[in-house]
């Protein structure tokens, strides 16, 4: 899986890549986030549009890092799943 891992993270963005409109940017973006160290019950992996879901975790659990950004959410969307030990879809 760690290639899968690497093959799509080389499809990642730079927030330098993105402008900010809002509360989104232009073009609009995806994030990957990682919790700080959590409950097992907890997915440690998240995914959602970038800065805005960034904010929302980091009121939530407190911090939270940004880890890649893509400009597909189906490309967050398997990420988030394969960091989280799930098989992608």
């Amino acid at each position: 899986m760690q290639k899968a891992i690497d093959r799509l993270a080389n499809r990642a963005i730079s927030s330098k890549d993105v402008s900010p409109d809002g509360a989104l940017t232009v073009p609009r973006s995806f994030g990957v986030y990682e919790l700080p160290h959590a409950a097992p019950e907890v997915r440690r992996f998240r995914l959602g549009n970038y800065p805005v879901r960034l904010s929302e975790l980091e009121r939530e659990f407190g911090a939270c890092k940004l880890l890649y950004l893509f400009r597909e959410r189906k490309d967050a969307v398997v990420m988030a799943s394969m960091l989280n030990g799930n098989e992608p879809k």
